[in-house]
């Protein structure tokens, strides 16, 4: 039998190996950022790319790394042509048979890789096609993945039924992980319907469970975990400082708060730094509040009074969060 001082001892040296192993890997892609920053901005040929990655690194998660990071911080958002497409843009070409499909797909991906290399601009489609062709020649096993994203809170509710975005899955010592350069790569203003890049490495080999509280694949199998489209609907909508910056909104998990037997909508928030700050707005009069917490507890409180039928955004340092519905 080992006895409690040992057993002890074991947990604290497992756990700080584990936190030593998680800043290592941290570090490690800090330094493959710094390498890629550093490659030349006119890049506009694949060959070229891909030869300095493999000079630059050798192990397949350093590779996919490198990847992630050029596309993500070289590749902007084409607004003009996401706001010509509509979404039976997105099935981008019909075939009669298997062997016709092949030969259009090929093609379909090829122009958009090329395109997204020589304009520097992309919408979800041509980001993931760069990154699967990428991954690719470099001999890492990928898919594209199309499906669903949520980007919107009057989506709150709805089945994900909708095509209307594209990522990739890419393996990696036996296990898929999920990489979308697309939201990686930055934001468009709702002032001024600009593009601004702002990397977020929170949508690189996000797990699983994270992943899906904003992408719902049209193949379920992509899932990678157990489960719904009902649950899916529920959720309220997050956003990318959400990922970024590993947060946990661990209550509640429903997206809809109504106001019929609630008076105050309670929620709670772990991976919050001493100095990070808490505060809410309504739709109604989009007015920015700070939130203390109850109780020395984890929970925050907002008062539903008057908010009917309204969105509350969740903000940690003036940054958005979460959107939830009241009903």
């Amino acid at each position: 039998m080992i006895n409690m001082k040992i057993k002890s001892f074991l947990f604290v040296f497992i756990l700080l190996n584990g936190l030593f192993l998680s800043n290592l890997y941290s570090q490690k892609y800090d330094i493959v950022d710094k390498i890629v920053d550093g490659y030349p901005k006119n890049l506009s040929n694949t060959d070229q790319l891909i030869s300095l990655i493999n000079k630059d690194f050798t192990s397949p998660n350093e590779k996919a790394r490198a990847v992630f990071t050029w596309v993500a911080s070289n590749i902007s958002y084409d607004i003009s042509l996401s706001e010509s497409m509509n979404h039976a843009s997105m099935k981008a070409f019909s075939y009669k048979n298997e062997k016709e499909k092949e030969v259009k797909e090929k093609k379909f991906k090829m122009d958009l890789v090329n395109t997204a290399m020589s304009t520097k601009k992309a919408v979800c489609h041509g980001y993931a096609a760069l990154v699967e062709y990428l991954y690719l020649k470099l001999g890492l096993e990928t898919k594209i993945i199309l499906g669903h994203l949520r980007t919107d809170p009057s989506e709150i509710g709805e089945m994900p039924n909708v095509l209307n975005h594209a990522w990739n899955v890419v393996k990696i010592e036996g296990k898929w992980q999920f990489v979308d350069t697309t939201l990686a790569s930055g934001y468009i203003s709702s002032k001024t319907n600009l593009f601004t890049f702002h990397f977020n490495d929170g949508y690189f080999f996000t797990t699983p469970e994270k992943f899906f509280l904003n992408h719902y694949p049209i193949d379920e199998k992509w899932l990678l975990i157990p489960e719904s489209k009902i649950h899916f609907a529920q959720l309220p909508v997050f956003y990318g400082s959400y990922f970024q910056l590993n947060y946990q909104i661990t209550k509640p998990e429903s997206g809809i708060c109504t106001t019929l037997n609630n008076k105050n909508f309670t929620f709670a928030i772990r991976g919050l730094d001493q100095y990070d700050t808490v505060e809410y707005s309504s739709s109604i009069d989009n007015r920015i509040t700070y939130l203390e917490q109850e109780n020395n507890k984890l929970d925050y409180i907002i008062p539903l009074v008057g908010k009917e039928n309204s969105f509350i955004s969740i903000y940690v340092n003036r940054k958005i969060i979460a959107i939830y519905k009241i009903i």
